[in-house]
């Protein structure tokens, strides 16, 4: 009979969340999800426009759509930084060679 009671207590149970605690949950998961959404959206370096414009000139880049060219743009200048970088550490003497940039800069 115990191990009866013992069952019901543990297992059917059901507990009851307020309304205010529900609400907030609800408010907390919509926070979580828009800071999620912030943070996926790419963040350009507008100091790179003009680069980026002379870069796809000189080397004839057209992309098919926005997002492809959001994409590329990220990964150009991903490669910008370090070539920054490692230039940075050639001229420290930390290296024998210096890094530019060329046509698969974005790739």
């Amino acid at each position: 009979m115990q191990l009866l009671h013992f069952y019901h207590v543990v297992f059917r149970q059901q507990t009851r969340i307020p309304l205010l605690q529900t609400t907030a949950m609800k408010v907390v998961i919509a926070l979580c999800v828009l800071f999620v959404g912030a943070y996926c959206v790419p963040v350009l370096d507008e100091q790179l426009n003009d680069d980026w414009a002379l870069f796809k000139r000189v080397h004839e880049k057209q992309y098919n759509s926005v997002e492809e060219e959001a994409n590329r743009r990220n990964i150009w200048e991903a490669n910008v930084a370090k070539i920054q970088k490692h230039n940075l550490e050639a001229d420290l003497g930390m290296h024998t060679y210096t890094l530019g940039m060329n046509r698969f800069g974005d790739m």
